[in-house]
């Protein structure tokens, strides 16, 4: 064991969050062991969530503040007209109603905003778990499964629950299997929502007959591109396709079907395109949401997924062209 200073700034820099006043000589004698110690500490990477909403209930807490707003907007509006109205029927000399003097606007206070409220929270959190990690390579890794799987909070019914989205698909596997966080991510409403798969109906479908809105392939497309197979591998645009068909139904509960259930992700079969479908040269028969999870299941197993996550996992943690030898040895180990 070495007391050098250089390897243990190396670890913290690299694979934590950067070094504390101390951290340097505490880390000193074992770098590689102190990072694989945080990894087995119990709940490492977890946020405590009792004080959070979860993704559905932010759904539903979201769905109410803005109907409620909605109403006192129509309100306010009813109101204004019928003040309108009775200012033109008294003719024009009649007197102004007289308006109580509002407040300026550095001493109005802000108004309540669930949605706000939600936001500020989950970051809050998450900007908690960072400053009290002592090295942060579980935190480290956080960030790159969220990086990897990116939802935009730029999107209106994504930004409520992209926090809890992080906590209940990221966090609860990033020391688990890929294949686990996969299937969490892809099912879960705030991808659903993002990528719109959630509006994302079979051509031949029961919905699909009866109206005009049908496939979209975003999800698919994501999934194989971006989350599994990477960019130009082995995939098809006829996989793109097909893969798109298999996820079809694969959506939420709508808060006016079920307001009890609202924002909770569903397999809908009315939504589900039929049939079985070929993805990567392999078969799947329709037997509904299962067959979404075996295409899912075989892409986390697949040699090409192993090599792009490997190569994306090696340029944060090691450098932006990682050495060859080292991206083949951690596709063997994710194999």
């Amino acid at each position: 064991m070495s007391l050098e200073p250089q390897p243990a700034a190396l670890a913290l820099h690299r694979f934590g969050l950067g070094p504390r006043r101390g951290s340097i000589a505490g880390i000193a004698s074992d770098p590689r062991g102190a990072l694989l110690a945080e990894l087995d500490r119990p709940d490492i990477g977890q946020i405590d969530g009792s004080h959070l909403m979860t993704s559905a209930v932010a759904v539903r807490a979201a769905f109410e503040f803005r109907a409620q707003r909605r109403s006192r907007q129509i309100v306010a509006q009813r109101e204004a007209d019928e003040r309108k109205r009775a200012m033109d029927s008294a003719g024009p000399n009649a007197m102004a109603p007289t308006e109580a003097p509002t407040e300026t606007a550095a001493a109005k206070p802000e108004e309540p905003n669930v949605v706000r409220d939600i936001v500020r929270g989950e970051a809050n959190a998450r900007f908690a778990a960072a400053l009290g990690a002592e090295i942060g390579f579980a935190e480290r890794l956080v960030w790159f499964w969220s990086n990897h799987f990116c939802v935009s909070a730029d999107k209106g019914n994504v930004r409520q629950i992209c926090g809890a989205y992080e906590r209940e698909a990221i966090r609860a596997h990033v020391l688990g299997r890929f294949g686990d966080m996969l299937l969490a991510v892809e099912s879960h409403p705030a991808m659903l929502i993002y990528l719109d798969n959630a509006r994302s109906i079979g051509p031949d479908s029961l919905a699909g007959l009866r109206q005009k809105r049908g496939l979209n392939e975003n999800l698919a497309r994501e999934i194989l591109e971006l989350h599994t197979l990477g960019v130009r591998s082995v995939y098809t645009q006829d996989d793109v396709t097909r893969f798109a068909n298999v996820i079809t139904g694969w959506t939420l509960v709508g808060m006016r079907q079920d307001p009890a259930r609202g924002g909770e992700f569903e397999f809908n079969p009315r939504m589900h395109q039929p049939g079985a479908q070929t993805v990567i040269g392999k078969s799947y028969p329709d037997n509904g949401r299962a067959q979404g999870q075996a295409v899912l299941f075989d892409l986390a197993r697949h040699p090409a997924t192993a090599k792009h996550i490997a190569t994306k996992l090696a340029r944060p943690f090691v450098a932006d062209e990682p050495p060859g030898s080292l991206v083949e040895t951690l596709t063997k180990r994710f194999m």
